[in-house]
């Protein structure tokens, strides 16, 4: 359950259900979460969440690099917000220039903003196109408005 509140965003109703089980969260659970806070950038909750991994795992180095990636979410979307999103003009140029049935494919080493995941999946919808964005972590293949990480990267 925590896992599938974490995936649909609602972080708070997570944190609580981890802390009415009625057995007491483990490690596992409380990573799962701290996970969904790094991706949905909740730097209040992903430090009380890695307060209690301190109590249970305390020399796990793993949760400090899992809460520093909530941090570099805020850094990231500071920095997106004053600069140029690349990829959707990669994307522009692309279908500018794209032979009927192939893909767009876009490099990246950043990891791809919110935004640019929703306009991506929005354009391979419209223009009835793939659209395939290798960014710092993985690869996402946009199709018929979908993407193959299910908006959980």
């Amino acid at each position: 359950m925590v896992d599938l509140y974490g995936r649909a965003g609602q972080l708070r109703k997570a944190y609580e259900f981890a802390c009415q089980m009625p057995i007491p969260a483990n490690a596992i659970i409380w990573r799962t979460l701290l996970g969904a806070c790094s991706f949905y950038g909740n730097i209040e909750l992903a430090e009380k969440v890695k307060l209690k991994l301190s109590e249970l795992d305390p020399y796990n180095s793993g949760d400090h690099i899992l809460l520093s990636n909530v941090y570099a979410v805020e850094e990231e979307e500071k920095e997106d917000s004053i600069s140029s999103h690349s990829e959707k003009l990669a994307v522009a140029f692309g279908i500018g220039r794209l032979c009927k049935g192939k893909k767009i494919r876009v490099v990246k080493n950043l990891r791809i903003c919110r935004d640019c995941h929703v306009m991506m999946k929005l354009i391979s919808d419209v223009y009835n196109v793939e659209i395939v964005v290798r960014d710092r972590s993985r690869f996402h293949s946009f199709k018929d408005g979908f993407c193959s990480c299910r908006d959980y990267w």
